[in-house]
């Protein structure tokens, strides 16, 4: 019981920070393009993890060369792309709707699964699909029908789909890693590559857009965001499934809309509307229906 409670307890203060980092996305966007504020995140979570990490790089670091495609590609979606689009997203919507958006990876892992695996699809797990895609239609419709007619939505919440389709794609994929890369090492490597691919885009920003002016918002969010984010609350979700197993720990991480809410709030004094609310409730409740796996479903 007490295990239990702890893991809980570890998941619940992971997805806290977790959802600061919507709310970091939203604050920081006008004062730092995306691809500069994604890459000095994860040069932060790369410095902190490195020092940990480095025992474990040297001892994976023959089957990370074997598997460098695999490494490559993980990084890429993962660290490279995923959050970039977050941090675009917070240019043109709340920090709630990325919030809201974010959880949805599963529904992407489910539908490539089938495109990909053939793995069959549930009708439970269809009807959850269906009512997270109402949810979204509301969400990034705004409540007002007419826009579906023209198609006229945020910007910002396509960005944060193409932030959980990437994220999708990594957690898909990530069934793939070998065995014999720790996992301390594999996110090492990962958070390091993944920054050196953003460079190019880095380099493009450096020169097509005013310099950035590195105020104290600007610093606390990559820190928040590079070392809570990407280092404290790896830690605390990693021990979080050891001790409560990916499902219960995957229910707790449905919570993060809320957070984020009251985040956004707080800091930034965003208001929650009624499309938000109700919107988010068929998100919430079409991704647990989808993927909460029921006790008489593990005998199949």
């Amino acid at each position: 019981m007490r295990e239990a409670t702890t893991g809980t307890l570890l998941a619940l203060l992971a997805t806290v920070i977790w959802s600061g980092n919507f709310v970091v996305a939203r604050a920081v966007a006008h004062m730092i393009p995306p691809w500069q504020c994604n890459f000095w995140r994860w040069v932060t979570a790369f410095a902190v993890c490195l020092p940990f990490a480095w025992p474990a790089l040297r001892r994976d670091w023959p089957a990370l060369r074997r598997h460098w495609k695999h490494v490559l590609l993980m990084s890429l979606l993962g660290v490279s792309l995923m959050n970039t689009f977050f941090y675009k997203a917070g240019q043109s919507t709340e920090s709630l709707n990325m919030a809201l958006i974010a959880p949805t990876a599963p529904i992407v892992i489910l539908l490539l699964s089938r495109v990909l695996y053939g793995e069959a699809i549930r009708p439970r797990r269809l009807l959850g699909m269906l009512v997270v895609l109402a949810g979204i239609v509301i969400l990034v419709s705004r409540g007002d029908w007419q826009r579906l007619a023209t198609l006229s939505f945020a910007r910002g919440d396509l960005w944060s789909l193409g932030g959980a389709f990437s994220f999708g794609l990594y957690s898909l994929f990530m069934r793939f890693r070998a065995p014999e890369i720790s996992t301390l090492g594999f996110s090492a490597a990962t958070f390091g590559l993944g920054a050196a691919l953003t460079l190019p885009c880095v380099v493009a920003e450096w020169l097509l857009l005013p310099p950035v002016t590195w105020s104290m918002p600007v610093l606390v969010g990559i820190l928040y965001a590079g070392v809570g984010c990407s280092f404290v609350s790896f830690c605390l979700w990693t021990r979080a499934i050891a001790a409560i197993g990916p499902v219960r720990a995957g229910i707790v991480y449905y919570s993060l809309p809320v957070f984020a809410a009251v985040g956004a709030w707080l800091v930034l004094g965003e208001a929650v509307n009624a499309a938000q609310l109700a919107g988010g409730a068929l998100i919430i409740g079409g991704i647990i229906t989808a993927t909460v796996q029921l006790p008489r479903e593990h005998r199949h």
